[in-house]
């Protein structure tokens, strides 16, 4: 006997949205203090934190009953989101990071010549 209704977790998922949606907001918040020293850093870390917060929402069963989300097409969407907000800070990191060793590079260049 086979039954159609889907298995979720419960009490997990919504820890896991609620901590999602929290972490999102602590990083969406930093990047708009970082605006105004770098309006690009300051954006990209806030859309990192804009994607994990929608990936909390879509993951919460309060939000997608709300809107009337079917339990895969709310999976994905929060995959999705949490997929997004990953590849932005690998990105971020990869991008400063070399920007960061083209900078210590640079001065070592200086410091030796000069």
């Amino acid at each position: 006997m086979t039954s159609n209704i889907p298995f979720t977790s419960g009490g997990t998922n919504s820890v896991v949205a609620a901590l999602s949606v929290l972490i999102g907001a602590m990083a969406f918040g930093y990047g708009l203090l970082l605006v105004p020293a770098s309006v690009l850093g300051g954006g990209w870390i806030a859309a990192i934190g804009l994607a994990l917060i929608l990936s909390g929402l879509f993951a919460a069963d309060a939000v997608a009953d709300r809107l009337g989300l079917a339990p895969n097409r709310r999976r994905r969407l929060s995959l999705l989101f949490a997929a997004l907000a990953l590849v932005l800070a690998v990105a971020f990191v990869a991008i400063n990071g070399a920007t960061f060793e083209s900078e210590a590079f640079e001065s070592a260049a200086a410091a030796i010549r000069g």
